[in-house]
């Protein structure tokens, strides 16, 4: 990976060019939504980092570039959460913690990614605190996170931080068709997604479109619904992959919201459910959606914190269908 290789970002790539020939510090922070890059600038930075050539972006084709494509670089080491966790063990911290004072064994430096710094529990973070302060010889960490309020404020302290912002969405579209997604998906996919990359090429799936029509089917329509109906797409939506279904709700209730200020075409997550957004904005009102949108973060915090997934979206779909029956214009 290079810095020619990515969508966007060039203010950000400029910067770590700069670094990279004047002198890179220590530790940053890179942080910005989820998808919206960050592993991608992490790599090309740390790949430009181990580069035989220098300049203001990695060649590409020496032996450290080389071994940085096929991940087998020696010298470079990426922490991550493991599959079965919600978080990175401390474990895998003091292991970083020790590899880093290892010199060498190809590079001039070593480097270091943590993908998912907000992963890190207290402990984990404190393990590398000192690490971060004085790291071993000329030894580049880069943090990445989704969420930096959840790094202790002395971690944050020690790092240079750079905030990636999402992406545009002709740029996200214009990368979707090289490849190869056709234009109407990657249209939509790019509506969807918020400015991520990563988000949108899920999004221009196959199984993301079924599962979008079939919550939408019911989400859209939800004040006709019977509780069977809603119970059964809770437990569909809670024992599979909930957080994109639970994206496919809030851009409704976000859409919803704007036809119902009169400010349809702002921002558009839908722009192919005009018609029904309409129909549905004109049996409804700002403040019931702004309950509606209120119900759905609440019901997210609560995932957030373990809740049981199928109880927690049954509860929020019948309490979005109760908002929808007793909005005031609609006759019981």
């Amino acid at each position: 990976m290079t810095f020619r290789d990515l969508v966007g970002h060039a203010h950000v790539t400029r910067r770590l060019a700069a670094a990279a020939r004047q002198g890179a510090a220590h530790a940053y922070l890179l942080h910005g939504p989820e998808g919206v890059g960050k592993r991608a600038v992490a790599d090309a930075f740390a790949t430009l980092l181990v580069c035989e050539a220098g300049g203001d972006d990695a060649c590409g084709t020496c032996r450290h570039c080389t071994l940085m494509r096929a991940g087998t670089h020696p010298d470079a080491c990426i922490v991550m959460r493991e599959e079965e966790r919600r978080d990175i063990r401390i474990e895998q911290a003091r292991t970083l913690v020790r590899w880093l004072t290892l010199r060498p064994m190809l590079a001039a430096r070593k480097v270091a990614i943590i993908d998912g710094a907000h992963l890190l529990n207290d402990h984990g973070q404190n393990a590398l605190l000192k690490t971060l302060e004085e790291p071993p010889g000329a030894s580049v960490i880069l943090l990445l996170a989704t969420r930096p309020s959840q790094l202790l404020p002395t971690v944050r302290s020690r790092c240079q931080a750079i905030q990636l912002e999402p992406l545009g969405r002709d740029e996200v579209e214009a990368a979707l068709g090289t490849r190869g997604v056709a234009g109407d998906v990657a249209a939509l996919a790019a509506a969807q997604a918020g400015g991520s990359l990563g988000r949108a090429i899920a999004l221009a799936g196959e199984e993301h479109t079924a599962l979008r029509q079939r919550v939408l089917n019911v989400v859209a329509t939800l004040r006709d619904r019977g509780a069977h109906e809603i119970s059964a797409l809770a437990q569909e939506i809670g024992r599979g992959a909930f957080e994109p279904a639970l994206d496919v709700v809030l851009a409704w209730y976000r859409d919803l919201l704007a036809h119902a200020c009169g400010a349809d075409e702002l921002g558009a997550r839908n722009p192919d459910l005009r018609r029904a957004l309409a129909i549905a904005a004109a049996r409804t009102d700002p403040e019931t959606v702004l309950r509606q949108l209120e119900l759905l973060c609440d019901t997210v915090d609560a995932l957030d914190r373990n809740a049981n997934r199928v109880l927690a979206i049954e509860t929020m779909l019948l309490a979005l269908r109760r908002l929808d029956r007793g909005t005031p214009s609609i006759t019981p």
